[in-house]
């Protein structure tokens, strides 16, 4: 090969390794978000962090898919119009348990960590995650073997938040 291709060739690959070491991903794309998710976690932004989850969303599924599950198991009508009325009691509850749900996050993200809750965040990385998008949302999965994963969802700006987390 002659000497200036070897060289075009050699800054090539040089640069490829340098965006890949530093996590250097495409803009507006769910892998985008996640590291800067994973940004802001580390250095204690919780405005930033916020920007990337949607704790309103993760709240209002998580108390579906609770209320789902139970409704799912119930063969008793006795047993299911209970359920029923506490989804309906929970809706009633739901702004206060956001409210609630919105000030923890905050307080766990600007905390000094003292309990080692982001220890996987400094070690994890984003493409440790297989992420599938379809459209406007995307389900994502740890690569390693994990019974938890999460979905997100496109924003009007681009950027993607995560809205639903989902034990398997």
């Amino acid at each position: 090969m002659p000497r200036p291709l070897r060289t075009h060739a050699l800054l090539i690959v040089l640069l490829l390794c340098v965006c890949l070491a530093s996590g250097c991903t495409v803009a507006n794309t769910p892998r985008r978000s996640l590291s800067e998710l994973r940004t802001a976690l580390l250095n204690h932004d919780a405005d930033a962090a916020l920007r990337y989850i949607d704790v309103d969303s993760i709240v209002e599924n998580m108390v579906q898919d609770i209320f789902l599950k139970y409704e799912v198991k119930s063969d008793d009508p006795l047993a299911l119009l209970g359920i029923r009325a506490g989804r309906q009691a929970a809706l009633a509850l739901m702004p206060g348990v956001k409210e609630l749900a919105r000030n923890r996050v905050k307080a766990a993200i600007t905390s000094p960590d003292e309990g080692g809750y982001f220890e996987y965040v400094k070690k994890g990385s984003v493409w440790y995650l297989d992420i599938a998008a379809d459209g406007d949302t995307a389900l994502v999965k740890p690569i390693v073997k994990s019974d938890t994963s999460f979905r997100m969802r496109r924003m009007a700006d681009g950027h993607w938040k995560i809205v639903q987390i989902i034990k398997e």
